[in-house]
């Protein structure tokens, strides 16, 4: 009955029904479903929402449709971060249509002047950062006395970064009678006892606490070592043919950088880059573009994963995987947005593992093991794969070699051992477990000395054949 609701059932006004289908969306998800009608009756709403669930609109189309044009400002909307200030601004500017209302982001970095001056020529929207908006409140540059609409995006994210203290100053400086909204993606007891102090009857949308709600990604992983990422990455790229925005993240900012260089180099298409060592300007010139399709490839770190939103992206790769859940659902679900079909890529080398077993087992997230693309033949190999016995090894470093003798060959644990040692110079370390069966052997070499092994392996007829040597 879901996918059958359209935006006009939610009685939306014909002005923004018409912006919402310029944009290209074509039915209201779940979360926009059980909020809009709530938000414009009026009531204050407690609503659980993850990334790429359609938050802001969810919000942010009933808020403009309850503005009125040139009647001050109406709506304060407090995000954590000035990525997500400048997106939830960014979305709802193009929700709006041809609505006559003023909506802007405000936030640190940039000047403050002109954000009074914004301010002193009308301003009916305001989506700013604790910090800013306290400014601006101390100055006597905007005040709250008048307020319809209070929203709180990301409350969780707020509280984790420290910002409660000053969200509660800034509540404290605006009228009571005010609608509240709070979307979070999860409810420490903090924020449930904020709500309980700051909201009057909240309607509750609410989904499990304990199930990830993830949008309709494709997830692939791939083992492979670190040296063999590039590798992996444009085999990728290429099997994808380039198609529409790729993102992808890397855990340092020296990968970023690197990469960027790296691929910019070899491949024909525009690409560049987000890390946190670059300015606010110079990292929203670069998201300006991306969002416009101005740029075909992005490599970032996870400054990005919240505040960019960009309804092109087919594919996220996870050149490294990230080290806590959250962050690998915030990434993915940079892609796969508004109902669209995403598609998710990690490559994982040997010490992440864990994460992935993590992810399957423990939130039962359906990642699908998947060999990196062979494009060999018509594709050109924009890099050329390494020898890496990481990709093999276990946590202990040691690579287990299956041989094609066995116990009917006469072979025993010793005579195997003493084979062994007297292939090359070898520590009693560098040899791990002998498994013993009745046609072959599995023996357990370290990665130091596997390349010496199998080379003498299979030139040593002294077990009585010519042996086949392969990895296990």
């Amino acid at each position: 009955m879901r996918d059958k609701i359209t935006f006009e059932n939610l009685h939306i006004s014909e002005e923004i029904v018409s912006s919402i289908k310029n944009i290209g969306w074509k039915n209201p998800t779940d979360i926009q479903i059980e909020s809009i009608p709530h938000i414009l009756r009026g009531s204050d709403l407690l609503a659980q929402a993850k990334t790429g669930s359609g938050k802001t609109a969810a919000f942010g189309i009933p808020a403009i449709q309850n503005t009125v044009t040139s009647d001050g400002l109406q709506t304060l909307i407090l995000t954590p971060t000035r990525e997500l200030a400048s997106q939830v601004s960014e979305e709802l500017n193009v929700i709006k249509g041809e609505k006559k209302i003023s909506i802007a982001a405000f936030y640190g970095g940039v000047s403050i002047d002109s954000q009074i001056k914004a301010l002193e020529k009308g301003l009916e929207i305001l989506v700013g950062t604790p910090g800013r908006v306290i400014d601006l409140l101390r100055r006597g540059n905007l005040k709250l006395e008048n307020l319809n609409l209070l929203i709180l995006d990301e409350a969780d994210r707020m509280l984790d970064m420290g910002f409660f203290p000053d969200v509660t100053w800034i509540i404290n400086k605006s009228n009571n009678d005010k609608q509240t909204l709070l979307f979070s993606a999860t409810f420490p007891q903090e924020i449930l006892n904020l709500s309980s102090e700051i909201m009057n009857n909240p309607e509750h949308v609410i989904t499990s606490q304990y199930e990830l709600e993830i949008p309709d990604i494709s997830q692939k992983y791939s083992r492979i070592g670190k040296i063999n990422k590039s590798w992996a990455l444009s085999n990728i790229l290429s099997d994808f043919n380039y198609e529409g925005q790729i993102l992808v993240f890397c855990n340092t900012k020296r990968i970023v950088q690197v990469l960027e260089q790296r691929f910019s180099k070899v491949l024909d298409k525009r690409i560049s880059s987000l890390q946190g060592d670059m300015t606010q300007n110079a990292r929203e010139k670069v998201m300006k573009k991306f969002k416009s399709g101005d740029i075909d490839l992005v490599f970032s770190t996870d400054v990005a994963a919240r505040g960019l939103h960009v309804d092109g992206v087919k594919l996220v790769v996870n050149y490294d995987l990230p080290n806590t859940v959250d962050s690998y659902v915030h990434r993915i679900g940079r892609t796969g947005r508004m109902g669209l079909k995403g598609r998710a890529w990690s490559l994982v080398s040997s010490d992440e593992l864990g994460m992935i077993s993590l992810l399957k087992n423990v939130h039962s997230l359906e990642l699908t093991e998947t060999e990196i693309p062979d494009n060999n033949g018509d594709n050109h190999q924009l890099f050329s794969k390494k020898k890496d016995w990481n990709e093999h090894s276990d946590l202990f470093g040691m690579i287990s070699l299956g041989i094609n003798v066995g116990t009917h060959d006469g072979l025993n644990h010793q005579k195997l051992f003493d084979w062994i040692k007297g292939l090359i110079k070898i520590s009693d370390l560098a040899v791990g477990s002998i498994t013993l069966n009745d046609d072959n052997s599995i023996i357990e070499i370290h990665k130091s000395k596997v390349d010496y092994i199998i080379g003498a392996m299979e030139k040593n007829k002294g077990l009585g054949k010519l042996l086949n040597v392969e990895i296990v």
